[in-house]
């Protein structure tokens, strides 16, 4: 008889995918100083936020960015998206604070919600898998510098909110294996650092 299998781990995540626009034109010096001080960036703004549990918050980095998953099912319903605008605000203080300006740079943002799966990664540390990190992968690459995207999934949770009703912009596009992907521009005004024109990739060039 065969043993039964455990059952696969799962959990529901809030998701920040996030990147610096043209990290590979620059310097190894650079780069490292732009990581660090991103790294920094990120402490702060989920120490701020009060979600910088261990038990709550997986950090995976991408060597030019990371994904911040945030797991804690008691966790306020925006706080991915405030915590998205909070590291693009220290990114644009940090920014003219800086007189060299190979060290300064601009982050995009995707932002996703899904239950997912829990797994190990190969250096035996907690990680997660599944097709709510992966599409926030995707709709951060429809993303340029200091701007924010958001899921459908996202956009459904927020927009009923009247701090969020009418604060965006919605576009139709396609992403890999021609999936269609319903993506979301914040364009709320007064946010430090927001960048609120039209992503690049849908503005239409005249031939």
């Amino acid at each position: 008889m065969e043993s039964e299998k455990e059952p696969v781990a799962r959990c529901y995540a809030k998701y920040m995918f996030l990147d610096v626009v043209q990290f590979s034109n620059r310097s190894a010096e650079a780069q490292s100083e732009i990581v660090q001080h991103l790294n920094e960036i990120v402490r702060q703004a989920l120490s701020s936020f009060k979600v910088n549990s261990e038990a709550y918050v997986l950090l995976i980095p991408t060597g030019d960015g990371m994904c911040i998953a945030l797991t804690n099912p008691a966790i306020a319903y925006d706080a991915h998206i405030q915590i998205a605008l909070s590291i693009l605000q220290s990114v644009e203080e940090h920014n003219k604070a800086t007189e060299n300006e190979t060290r300064r740079f601009q982050v995009r943002i995707g932002i996703n919600q899904n239950t997912d799966i829990l797994v190990s990664d190969i250096n035996g540390r907690k990680n997660i898998a599944g097709a709510g990190i992966n599409m926030a992968s995707r709709i951060m690459d429809k993303a340029d510098g200091g701007q924010v995207l958001v899921s459908q999934a996202v956009f459904h949770e927020l927009q009923p909110s009247e701090l969020y009703m009418d604060k965006f912009k919605g576009f139709t596009t396609s992403g890999k294996h021609n999936l269609t992907l319903f993506v979301h521009q914040y364009l709320s005004e007064g946010h430090i650092g927001l960048n609120t024109e039209t992503p690049s990739v849908f503005v239409t060039r005249k031939p």
